[in-house]
């Protein structure tokens, strides 16, 4: 784990982590006081929530995919994978060595975004409360099924192609899984075509692991049967990413 021990000490090094961190602590206490919450005080809490989950998204988007191309790229090009190659550390070893350290990273920000939700978003109601901690549980599975298979996709394309792509084709999955799938719904509503409704199907269909929606207007947890479904779903995608990401990694850059 040597690999893993220095991308994580590089990490630390670098302190943007300490910005990470503040920015899911401190910005959902901050921002819902900028909405015009005078008229519903009682807005207050589901929309700290909503501020927290939000902020998590943006902040592993925005640092840990780069960050993951960004050491994915450093290993192929620097020739510390060619060295680790030599160690008898596989290819496939590497990878999933920075990706772990990128994970070790994520962990705590999931963590304290539970914290803000349970401690200053949570109902009073104790059956609402019940409900709260179920939905919040349940969005941090599917939050985490979803981004650690494109930090790992991150990490293999960046060692291929350069950080820049690697950091732009995870990103761009998560958009469109994320919002572009929803206009690609309308346009399949609109005009029948057999490209777009087969592109429709494929496609990775992220929102459904946003649970923000059930959040604001506490809606409750989901259903067993319903979570399970989204779960073998976004299992069945990292799977595939997985695949995908284990046969592109490369560990020492291309002569």
């Amino acid at each position: 784990m040597q690999l893993y021990r220095l991308t994580l000490a590089t990490m630390i090094q670098r302190k943007v982590w300490i910005i990470a961190l503040l920015c899911t602590f401190l910005l959902p206490g901050v921002l819902p006081y900028l909405t015009p919450y005078e008229s519903n005080p009682a807005l207050i809490e589901p929309a700290r929530a909503q501020a927290a989950w939000v902020c998590l998204w943006v902040v592993t988007a925005a640092w840990l995919f780069f960050q993951a191309a960004r050491f994915g790229d450093d290993a192929s090009r620097s020739g510390l994978g060619a060295y680790f190659l030599s160690s008898g550390v596989s290819g496939l070893s590497q990878m999933m060595q920075i990706w772990l350290a990128c994970l070790t990273f994520l962990l705590p920000l999931v963590a304290i975004t539970l914290g803000v939700c349970f401690v200053g978003a949570m109902p009073s109601d104790a059956g609402q409360a019940q409900m709260w901690v179920a939905t919040n549980l349940q969005y941090a599975a599917l939050f985490l099924l979803v981004v650690t298979p494109l930090m790992m996709v991150a990490v293999s394309i960046g060692s291929r192609f350069g950080s820049t792509i690697g950091y732009l084709i995870p990103l761009c999955m998560s958009i469109y899984g994320m919002y572009g799938v929803g206009y690609l719904a309308m346009m399949t509503e609109v005009q029948s075509n057999l490209l777009l409704d087969w592109l429709y199907v494929v496609s990775p269909h992220y929102h459904l692991a946003d649970l923000t929606p059930r959040l604001v207007f506490k809606q409750g947890s989901m259903l067993s049967s319903e979570f399970l479904q989204l779960v073998v779903y976004f299992a069945g995608i990292k799977i595939v990413l997985v695949m995908f990401a284990s046969l592109t990694f490369q560990p020492r850059a291309a002569t």
